[in-house]
């Protein structure tokens, strides 16, 4: 994997500890699916707290609240405002519990680096195939889920 795509994750996870404001509903979260438009996202989600562009990836950034260990969530989209992944950022160290799970639901391991785990699996709501990485960054875990195709492609960057 480029560093382009390793990046994102530590750029996100300190955007995310810098915004404050209104906090997303955890039921809310869950309806939201990979290739859905920004528009359908924000008829879910409602405004962004903080919206980032990160390299020509926008990133709309929520807040969560009453649902610990889970603080804030993020969305991803390509330029045509279509969402291509979304992060979720846990209080603590969340990873092998994470990875296990997500094999129990049919999820396999890519590859696994120290606090860097990579699986391919399928969207539970879609059937799309999704790339998912869960990596720690300090005392935060973040769980990435990328559309495969645009996985592929940024990891090409």
């Amino acid at each position: 994997m480029k560093s382009y795509v390793k990046s994102i994750i530590p750029a996100v996870a300190l955007i995310f500890c810098a915004c404050a404001a209104s906090a997303a509903d955890l039921k809310a979260l869950d309806r939201v699916t990979m290739l859905m438009t920004k528009n359908q996202v924000t008829a879910i989600l409602g405004a962004p707290d903080k919206v980032a562009d990160m390299g020509g990836l926008m990133v709309d950034l929520y807040m969560v609240s009453q649902a610990e260990p889970l603080v804030s969530a993020g969305y991803f989209y390509e330029k045509n405002s279509v969402l291509a992944g979304h992060t979720l950022i846990f209080r603590g160290d969340v990873t092998s519990r994470t990875a296990a799970r997500m094999k129990e639901h049919g999820f396999t391991s890519q590859m696994e680096a120290g606090e860097y785990i990579r699986l391919a699996g399928k969207d539970d709501d879609t059937g799309h195939p999704v790339v998912v990485t869960i990596s720690r960054i300090d005392e935060l875990t973040t769980v990435t889920t990328f559309e495969k195709g645009f996985y592929e492609r940024r990891a090409d960057k």
